[in-house]
Parts: C-alpha cells; sequence; structure tokens
C-alpha cells in the first residue's frame, strides 16, 4: 500500500517534468536559422593598424562562422579620423562584415551624412573596403551638397564626402542637403 501511495505521489511530478522539458528553448523562427550565433545590441569598433577608425551598430547579428562573417540588421557605422573625430555616418537595414577583411556591404535604404551634416549620399548599396578607408558604390547615387545635386551610377568617397567620384555624373544646382524631402535615387 505504501509503494501505491508513493506511486501515486511521483508519478505527478514525473509528468510535469516530462512537459517543462518538451519546451522549446528559442523560437520557431530562431530555430530556424543556420547561424552558428544570434547577437542582439552589438556594438564592435572597427579598427586599422591597431587604431580605431569606426564603430558598427547594429540591432541584430547572425554570425556564421565557417563563412567569416556577421549578418547584420538595421545598422549604423560612425566614422572617425586620424585624429579620433567623428567624419561620418553611414546607416542601412542590413549588411554584412567580413572578419577577414574588416569590409562591410550595406544594403537598404543606404545614406552617409559627414559630420557636419552639410552633406549627405543616398544610395541603395556600398561597400566599405577597410584597407582603403573608402566607400563604393554600384548603384544610383545622389549626393546633396549646399546648393548642388550630384547624380551618378556609381561612385568612390570618403566617409567625409569631400572626395566623391563617379563616372558620367550628372548635376543639377539646387540640392538641399537638410531637406527631410530629398529624393531617392531610381
Amino acid at each position: 500500500m505504501r509503494s501505491a501511495v508513493l506511486a501515486v505521489l511521483v508519478l505527478p511530478i514525473l509528468g510535469g517534468c516530462e512537459k517543462e522539458s518538451q519546451k522549446p528553448l528559442a523560437s520557431d523562427t530562431l530555430l530556424g536559422l543556420e547561424a552558428d550565433q544570434v547577437l542582439v545590441g552589438v556594438e564592435m569598433n572597427l579598427t586599422r593598424a591597431g587604431v580605431r577608425n569606426g564603430v558598427l551598430v547594429a540591432d541584430t547579428a547572425f554570425s556564421f562562422q565557417e563563412e567569416g562573417l556577421l549578418q547584420l540588421r538595421n545598422l549604423t557605422i560612425t566614422f572617425y579620423g586620424r585624429t579620433g573625430l567623428e567624419e561620418g555616418v553611414l546607416t542601412g537595414r542590413e549588411g554584412e562584415y567580413r572578419f577577414e577583411t574588416g569590409d562591410v556591404e550595406v544594403r537598404g535604404g543606404v545614406e552617409v551624412t559627414e559630420a557636419a551634416g552639410s552633406k549627405r549620399l543616398v544610395t541603395e548599396r556600398l561597400r566599405y573596403a577597410a584597407e582603403a578607408d573608402s566607400l563604393y558604390g554600384d548603384t544610383a547615387f545622389v549626393l546633396y551638397r549646399p546648393g548642388l545635386q550630384m547624380r551618378g551610377d556609381s561612385f568612390v568617397s570618403d566617409a567625409q564626402l569631400e572626395n566623391v567620384q563617379s563616372l558620367n555624373p550628372s548635376f543639377v544646382s539646387e540640392g538641399n542637403p537638410t531637406s527631410a524631402s530629398g529624393t531617392r535615387p531610381e
């Protein structure tokens, strides 16, 4: 009789434990990812020759160790010059950071604003090449400077948007980089 009472008391406890262990540790969305790690609230320094030249911040990062990359969501890169002063800010909806080279490709509503805020470049995709400390774009872009708009199909630039080079650019002399209604390239 004593064994029967003990069994009646222990079985509900064991049954409860079994149901607890079947509960998934992550959402179905996260379980479906093939990333090695999922990081939330990422901030990392970008360095060249041991000196910080930028800070990358992203809402979410998916780490793929074998490919040597981080897939990023909602990212911002703040660039710093040799003196440590802010030179420009790059934003985009998604991107990829390559561990081996330090290069970052940014896609979706990409915008670069130089530190003083008087120049702004808008495009859908660009690449930051760490070794050259340069921005490269192979899609349509618009560069807004006081009193001038520059449009083109590709560009090479520094983070301050001081030296922007483009093949076959077109210019309009009414650009307003501080206007919130600035048009996006088509």
